[in-house]
């Protein structure tokens, strides 16, 4: 079999409670079969947390390292993902308070890399909004629409990450909602005001 072969056999199968073991015992092949099924999701997580692409991926390599180092602690094959998650959100809220948040050019860019051949003109336009209005929302309400909307996880699996109540958790997607709707009307208007 061809080492080409191999890897796209690799991507295609599944991280398994084995494979959880494997990594435990320090099973390298192990953990780069977890890589592979993780990464995108989380540097898309990170991203959207970040708004950065450069601290999106030190954030990453860095949840990758702790995982790597921290996974024996770890019992119970069910609680993996969200402890994964656990290991990015806070590993990306220590970075981002240490930067304070920049909304970079460059994070613009590489969208706009995406609009020819991913987008079209308006969902390029409606993409670029909404992070814009992500941006702007307060750290927890952006962390909850990452984690509910982007990512599929349920309001209990987000209290498990966030390390919080799931009634906080709805009303910080609430909250989160009504805050993202306000920031797009917000845009919408600015947009108009400069039509006149």
């Amino acid at each position: 079999m061809h080492l080409r072969e191999e890897d796209k056999m690799n991507r295609e199968r599944k991280f398994t409670e084995e494979d959880f073991d494997k990594l435990k015992a320090g099973d390298r092949d192990s953990f780069n079969l977890l890589y592979q099924e993780y990464y995108l999701v989380l540097f898309r997580t990170a991203l959207l947390i970040l708004g950065n692409k450069e601290d999106a991926e030190d954030v990453l390599q860095d949840t990758f390292v702790s995982i790597y180092k921290n996974v024996k602690s770890l019992s119970d094959f069910d609680k993996l993902k969200s402890w994964i998650f656990s290991i990015l959100k806070n590993t990306s809220y220590t970075r981002y308070k240490k930067r304070k948040r920049e909304f970079p050019d460059e994070f613009i860019l590489d969208k706009a890399e995406e609009s020819p051949t991913d987008l079209g003109e308006d969902d390029f336009a409606e993409k670029s909004e909404i992070q814009d209005a992500l941006m702007n929302l307060k750290e927890k309400e952006r962390e909850v629409l990452v984690l509910y909307y982007y990512n599929d996880f349920s309001i209990e699996e987000i209290a498990s990450i966030c390390k919080t109540f799931q009634g906080t958790v709805k009303s910080r997607l609430h909250r989160a909602r009504k805050n993202l709707k306000k920031e797009l009307l917000k845009t919408q208007e600015e947009y108009e005001g400069e039509l006149l």
